[in-house]
């Protein structure tokens, strides 16, 4: 009998690679397939994991087989890049499960006599090993040799796409481009924040502070019972949890909910710098909304404004688990708001490439081309100007991506800038954003997240006021 999680995670990898849906979709859609919690999360660990290792395992199925992965057939090619997965890295997974359900897959697919290879492929890395990775450069710096050499290793033994890894090895350098792709290829951390109220005893409404003081003790005192882990480090409130899967089914009980510590950082200073009538203009699933609320002041009237169903649905049971006063919310287009200059401060947390996003998602590293960054420019620009519009005089817009390209973020200020003179850039130096939050700020007074350099996803976030 194949095992149910192998058999599923073959289906999905076989959907994802035919572009019919993206990866979290198609987990979404296989999970009510799967009984068993267990079968679930192991799913989940064997998909994710063959994505982010998807073109080791495509250079090490070329090497085995003298085939393009390409050229083969969808359910074989799926399959191996499972069993090779599994092999190198899910070792606790016994080889001869994963080897005989490889093959059982295949016979039971569309490709019945493709299972032989399959079979030796896989039996051969079992008794050998897997082929060897492209190695660090062997030839020195300013050798012709030496670039190529290094976007092989960068890209093809770290898994990331060559395009990505040379724009980050211009602008970086080789030993940052390295800790950059190798923190992409590390489990992502769950971080929790406890929803306002929760074992505070506060609504943390208006506090102007983090609104939780020890939030491993409001957590316990909730229903996490004992929870390893450890604050967090730039933003006061947080807790980076050990063991993010246990504590999943508490997050969904009500007592929390998850945040990268990067995307908190965004709410922050979206609250910090807010005042008076406050949009989050894309504001599902709702964490910021609840983030930025305890650091506006007393005074400050928030809105949380999304546009399709399910994002609205998401973002109401979100902002419908906190204590305080209810967050109203608006359902419109971000290119076209409902408000003529009366919002004093706005979020315009701009849909983007996610490319700072690769440890957390691995699947935007496949998804995405360097043409997209233009597309998503222009759609930004676009949220910007109508945010503009928007603005009621003095108003203040925070415009943050989680990008980690220029394109998306520093390049398309500066050309807002030069074009729109009449703007200003608020300095977040001189906002009184929490002192451990001042490494995440740069020389322009931008908010800047690096996974090299703070060991967090790559965010952006900067604020500008209008007359």
């Amino acid at each position: 009998m194949i095992a149910p999680a192998r058999r599923a995670a073959t289906e999905v990898l076989a959907a994802v690679d035919a572009g019919r849906w993206d990866l979290a979709t198609a987990l979404a859609q296989a999970h009510p397939s799967l009984a068993d919690a267990r079968d679930r999360a192991l799913l989940t660990e064997l998909a994710t994991g063959v994505q982010r290792w998807k073109l080791a395992l495509d250079f090490a199925i070329h090497a085995l087989t003298k085939r393009q992965p390409a050229d083969l057939d969808a359910d074989v090619r799926a399959t191996l890049r499972l069993g090779l997965y599994q092999l190198q890295h899910a070792t606790r997974i016994p080889a001869s499960a994963v080897v005989n359900d490889a093959v059982e897959i295949v016979k039971r697919g569309p490709t019945r006599s493709a299972a032989g290879m399959v079979n030796a492929v896989l039996r051969r890395v079992v008794r050998e090993g897997p082929p060897r990775l492209p190695e660090p450069p062997r030839v020195p710096v300013d050798d012709p040799r030496w670039r190529m050499q290094a976007l092989a290793w960068l890209a093809i033994a770290h898994s990331h796409p060559a395009w990505l890894v040379e724009r980050w090895l211009d602008r970086f350098g080789i030993e940052a481009t390295e800790a950059w792709v190798r923190y992409d290829n590390t489990p992502a951390d769950v971080t929790v924040w406890p929803l306002p109220g929760v074992g505070s005893g506060e609504s943390g409404v208006g506090s102007g502070d983090s609104p939780i003081r020890d939030p491993r003790s409001a957590i316990r005192d909730s229903e996490f019972g004992n929870v390893e882990g450890t604050p967090t480090r730039f933003v006061p409130g947080g807790i980076v949890l050990a063991n993010g899967r246990d504590a999943l089914p508490h997050l969904r009980a009500g007592s929390a909910y998850a945040q990268d510590e990067a995307s908190a950082a965004i709410a922050v200073v979206a609250g910090t710098v807010g005042r008076g009538r406050v949009l989050d203009a894309c504001a599902a699933p709702g964490g910021k909304s609840l983030a930025m609320r305890s650091w506006l002041p007393p005074d400050a009237r928030l809105l949380a404004n999304d546009m399709r169903t399910r994002r609205i649905a998401l973002l109401a049971a979100t902002l419908g688990r906190a204590a305080g006063p209810r967050i109203p919310i608006v359902r419109s287009d971000a290119t076209r708001l409902p408000f003529d200059r009366s919002i004093d401060t706005m979020l315009i947390d701009a849909p983007c490439s996610g490319l700072g996003t690769l440890r957390r998602d691995p699947d935007v590293r496949w998804r995405r081309t360097a043409a997209d960054l233009a597309a998503f420019a222009t759609t930004q620009r676009s949220m910007i100007e109508e945010g503009l519009r928007a603005l009621a005089p003095a108003g203040r817009l925070v415009y943050a991506t989680c990008s980690s390209e220029p394109e998306e973020n520093e390049s398309l200020v500066a050309a807002l800038l030069q074009e729109r003179p009449e703007l200003r850039r608020l300095d977040l130096r001189q906002e009184p954003l929490p002192p451990s939050m001042t490494s995440l700020l740069t020389d322009e007074g931008a908010l800047r997240t690096w996974p090299h350099v703070h060991g967090l996803d790559a965010f952006f976030a900067v604020a500008l006021t209008r007359p």
